[in-house]
């Protein structure tokens, strides 16, 4: 399978996510395009000034009904449907500190930094698959998000 562009893409990705109505899969699918067309930009700089596009992204992110699960899980199985065209695959795995310096640090409350820490932050592990023969990625097919209890340790600089 060749690389996609990011509509075709972003419709294999997400087109199946279950988010409990098909136009909030829909809004998924463009918003996910919108990002993937314009990588590493701002969600705003990606949708190039359509506000509407902006502020259907926002409503969409701030939807309860939405899960980040759902989402997650979504791309997962797009994952494993490829992968079933590899013969052999090595799945890579790492784990990682996503952190946040700027104002939504805030929100996010205490994700189990040293107390007083002025940026925020989660832990992340996540599986992506590799064509061992074709050396071509295929996809992240699982990734676990967690925040470690914050304990008179984590002040010190230990860890649990």
């Amino acid at each position: 399978m060749l690389p996609l562009s990011p509509k075709p893409w972003s419709e294999l990705t997400f087109g199946c996510a279950d988010l409990g109505d098909t136009r909030r899969t829909k809004r998924l699918v463009k918003v996910a395009a919108e990002l993937s067309a314009h990588t590493g930009n701002s969600l705003s700089s990606s949708c190039e000034g359509y506000t509407a596009l902006v502020t259907g992204a926002y409503r969409l992110i701030e939807n309860e009904a939405v899960k980040p699960e759902a989402i997650a899980e979504a791309g997962f199985q797009a994952t494993a449907k490829i992968a079933r065209q590899s013969r052999l695959l090595l799945a890579l795995e790492d784990t990682t500190t996503l952190g946040y310096k700027h104002a939504v640090r805030s929100e996010l409350g205490d994700l189990g930094g040293p107390e007083g820490s002025k940026t925020r932050g989660f832990h992340v592990h996540s599986v992506f698959l590799v064509d061992a023969d074709t050396e071509r990625s295929i996809g992240l097919i699982d990734q676990e998000r967690w925040v470690r209890e914050f304990s008179s340790k984590n002040a010190s600089g230990n860890h649990n």
